[in-house]
């Protein structure tokens, strides 16, 4: 696994926030980064080509071309391209992704050769798809730098990728791979994790750049602990910090968190429509009109960040493709959109005026339940990790924490609590974060564990305590198969790359290489690599040199505590190393 490259050859740390709904990027050159330390770039010109984009970040959104595989748009450039072809019926000649990130928070069945389907349902390579995207955040930004005057090679770059806390080694071993095919160099990448990097940027900021704050109070104060909520579109990503003392961050509890953010909004919005007008008018409009589509989502995602609390008078929504909507309820259901409404459960809650629909602030705000009761109910099941520690401050970040009912509901759980948000683009924490964690990698001096890691063996059988059909006979006596043995234990705190070395030994005359399984299992423990719950993170073969008839060790050192899990493995009798990072292929 990589650091990133020495220190003195870097000149400039560059992040790339890869979002469900958006991304971006951010970065400071090394120089800059000494002066002062919040002197960091992003690119602050994303347009969606009719108006000014919502944040400073793009739609996650790739165009292919299927007969060569290489990519078209990325971003909004995507969007508006693939609803141009949409109209003109060319959509078998592309594939055309969105919100694609979540595969890796939901699919158990990560590898190099899992495929994904696109808006249509094509498949095509996930690792393609990732690689691309990435390729194209990382082209604007170089275009971005380039036309600030900067010329760097690209060993002077150092690359940071954000990940969510939560995902597996497996996810963030994908998204490492994606970007080396992208180009980045696997010496040159770092791997950093959403809800650290916002905190790490909160550290810097000053008091009055923090919403919610009260004078003589700061995250950055020496023995400060606080709650992260990293709430993006796809998912809310949960932790807690503890500022022990000046570059001392520690991690009190394993992060956590599910996948309720804004785009859970987003569902419960295009469902509520289609309850009134149907599915085949909503699913005309997303295949056929595409364009309109595309501007009743952007419409409704400006809504949905502004929509103040409380919600008692009406609130207008633009609905942009209102002639389009209308010919489709014409088309399929033979009366006009306004007469769809007065016929439906919901007419003494909405009315239409011109393009505009009035809806009731609580039937808007309806929407917005399900992804609040998901958000507290993670926080709670967090704070639960750590009763012994009074947390009274929480610290919002990412795009979806500007959402003022988000904002609400949070605070009206926890009445007691310190809420805490950037004052400027609270959806940039993670990326500027990711950039000063780039810069100094060691600010984050612990960590907890959030899974039981163990590795396979095949012990002496033992009736009181095996399964019988575990038993396997031999000639020097009975073993169980499949017997998992722990090597590091679940919700442990252990300090930035702390080794666990584990002994390996040939077991025949002659052996070329010894096989090194890991396994992991959210449980606690497990008795069985084969029990529910227990999955193969990887396996690898470590060579023997010059194989002989004595038997052979590997000293396999595992190191803890950081963003990702590295593996160095060690031919004791040669001293032979070699660094591994597990296997991909299930």
């Amino acid at each position: 696994m990589a650091t990133g490259g020495r220190s003195s050859d870097i000149l400039m740390v560059a992040a790339i926030d890869f979002g469900t709904t958006y991304s971006g990027y951010a970065y400071s050159m090394k120089g800059e980064y000494e002066r002062d330390k919040l002197n960091i770039h992003a690119n602050t010109a994303w347009n969606s080509g009719t108006s000014t984009v919502m944040s400073l970040k793009a739609p996650t959104c790739i165009l292919l071309r299927k007969e060569t595989k290489e990519l078209v748009a990325f971003g909004y450039d995507a969007e508006n391209e693939y609803a141009d072809i949409a109209s003109t019926g060319r959509v078998d000649d592309y594939y055309y992704f969105e919100r694609f990130k979540m595969v890796l928070y939901t699919r158990e069945d990560i590898s190099r050769e899992m495929e994904i389907d696109d808006i249509r349902g094509a498949s095509f390579p996930a690792i393609d798809v990732f690689a691309a995207s990435i390729g194209a955040l990382r082209e604007h930004m170089m275009g971005h730098v380039e036309r600030q005057g900067l010329n760097l090679q690209p060993d002077e770059i150092k690359w940071v990728l954000t990940v969510p806390a939560m995902w597996t080694d497996k996810a963030k071993e994908f998204m490492r791979e994606s970007a080396e095919k992208a180009g980045i160099r696997r010496d040159r990448l770092m791997i950093a994790l959403e809800p650290e990097a916002a905190s790490i940027y909160c550290q810097h900021l000053p008091p009055d750049k923090m919403t919610g704050g009260t004078e003589g109070f700061s995250v950055a104060d020496d023995d400060t602990k606080y709650l992260v909520v990293d709430i993006g579109g796809g998912t809310v990503d949960i932790t807690a910090h503890h500022k022990v003392c000046q570059d001392n961050l520690q991690e009190l509890c394993s992060a956590s968190g599910g996948a309720c953010g804004g785009t859970t909004v987003d569902k419960e919005f295009l469902n509520f429509l289609e309850t009134i007008v149907g599915e085949r008018v909503m699913e005309s409009l997303a295949n056929d009109n595409s364009a309109s589509y595309l501007d009743l989502v952007r419409e409704f995602e400006i809504l949905k960040r502004s929509i103040s609390v409380p919600t008692k008078k009406k609130i207008n929504f633009t609905i942009k493709p209102f002639a389009d909507l209308n010919g489709l309820c014409l088309r399929f259901l033979e009366k006009e959109f306004k007469d769809v409404i007065d016929d439906s459960e919901y007419r003494d809650k909405i009315s239409l005026v011109g393009d505009k629909m009035r809806m009731d602030g609580d039937l808007i705000k309806s929407h917005f339940d399900t992804a609040c009761s998901h958000i507290v109910k993670e926080i709670r099941k967090v704070l639960k990790k750590i009763p012994t520690t009074n947390l009274k401050t929480f610290l919002l970040v990412g795009g979806f924490s500007e959402c003022l009912i988000v904002q609400d509901a949070i605070q009206q759980a926890f009445p007691d609590v310190r809420i805490l948000i950037p004052r400027e683009d609270p959806g940039l924490a993670v990326a500027k974060g990711a950039v000063l964690f780039g810069h100094k990698p060691d600010f984050i001096t612990s960590r907890i564990t959030r899974c039981t890691y163990g590795r396979r063996i095949r012990p002496l059988f033992d009736e009181s305590k095996h399964d019988p059909s575990k038993r396997v006979y031999g000639e020097t006596g009975d073993r169980c198969r499949d017997v998992f043995e722990t090597f590091m234990q679940k919700n442990k705190r252990v300090p930035v790359n702390e080794i666990v070395t584990v002994e390996y030994h040939t077991v025949m005359s002659s052996q070329g290489s010894v096989s090194v399984a890991i396994y992991y299992t959210f449980k606690d423990n497990a008795s069985y690599v084969d029990d529910n719950g227990c999955k193969k993170l990887g396996e690898f073969r470590v060579p023997i040199p010059s194989p002989s008839a004595e038997r052979r060790h590997v000293d396999v050192q595992f190191k803890f505590g950081g963003t990702e899990l590295e593996v160095i493995a060690t031919e004791r009798q040669t001293g032979e190393r070699t660094r591994y990072n597990f296997s991909l292929i299930n």
